[in-house]
């Protein structure tokens, strides 16, 4: 394993086209020369060819991108976002029903009946990744259904009339985003557990399952 990332000799991005690679190539070449009037650097020049032949075949660069791909990532790369998992909408990897979510965020926030003092009710959802999300790690957001202050009548809900955008609640439904962050090498079947209370949530936690085609 080279000790400089043959990215970093040639002064190219990981994401670098075959033509950018050999352009960085003749650039050090370029300048090795005896005409370029410059102090030779037997060692550099050494590297940077090294790093021209594994780059410059594509077999060869997707072997070396995979071995040094977790070294790279985590130091140079942020991890992938993904786009938000809407809960309300996900009907079909949502455990318990949508009716069950909706009843139990209502309390947190309406009080309809006491919250509940006992173990948490497991809000489950399943989260499909590829296979770099799984080899890499990612960043998984949530869109998780929650109620704000109505803006129109301030809380209220009227007051001389029924407000019509919250029905006299004071509330009307919105969402908060929250983020789980997938680390490198994920497993099929891992489960991770997320506390909702930031969001004014109680009742719920969030577990997320890990599926990899």
């Amino acid at each position: 394993m080279p000790k400089r990332d043959f990215y970093e000799i040639l002064g190219v991005s990981p994401q670098a086209t075959p033509g950018e690679i050999k352009r960085g190539y003749r650039r050090i070449a370029l300048a090795a020369h005896p005409d370029a009037g410059l102090e030779f650097d037997s060692e550099h020049f050494r590297e940077a060819h090294e790093a021209y032949q594994i780059l410059n075949d594509p077999e060869s660069r997707r072997s070396y991108d995979t071995r040094l791909g977790n070294r790279r990532r985590s130091v140079a790369e942020p991890l992938r976002v993904r786009q938000p998992v809407s809960i309300v909408d996900d009907f079909l990897r949502l455990r318990p029903s949508i009716g069950e979510v909706l009843d139990h965020l209502r309390q947190n926030f309406f009080g309809y009946r006491p919250k509940s003092g006992g173990p948490y009710q497991r809000l489950r959802v399943e989260a499909i990744l590829e296979q770099d999300e799984a080899r890499f790690g990612c960043r998984l957001p949530f869109n998780v259904p929650c109620y704000v202050k109505c803006g129109q009548c301030a809380g209220v809900g009227g007051p001389w009339e029924i407000c019509p955008f919250c029905c006299g609640r004071g509330m009307v439904q919105s969402a908060r985003q929250i983020v789980l962050e997938i680390p490198p090498n994920a497993q099929h079947g891992e489960r991770y557990e997320i506390d909702l209370s930031d969001v004014g949530i109680t009742n719920l936690l969030l577990e997320v399952s890990v599926l990899i085609p």
